[in-house]
C-alpha cells in the first residue's frame, strides 16, 4: 500500500466591529480601565471581513509492505 500525507494549517483572520451607543461613548472617554472592559466584554461584535488562510506543508510519499 502506498500513500501521500501532508499536514496543512489553517487560520483565519477576522475583522470585527461594534458601533458604541452614545451612553458607551461617554463612558469610554472617561478612561476608566474597568469601565472599557466592561463595554469590550458585553459588546455584540458584527464580522466586517474575514481571511481564511491555509498554509500547505511539503507533500510524503509512503510506501508500505
Amino acid at each position: 500500500m502506498a500513500k501521500l500525507t501532508r499536514n496543512v494549517n489553517y487560520s483565519n483572520y477576522r475583522w470585527e466591529e461594534y458601533v458604541l451607543t452614545e451612553e458607551e461613548l461617554a463612558q469610554w472617554k472617561t478612561g476608566d480601565e474597568d469601565v472599557r472592559q466592561d463595554i469590550i466584554d458585553d459588546a455584540d461584535w458584527d464580522l466586517v471581513r474575514d481571511k481564511p488562510i491555509d498554509d500547505y506543508g511539503d507533500i510524503e510519499f509512503v510506501e508500505e509492505d
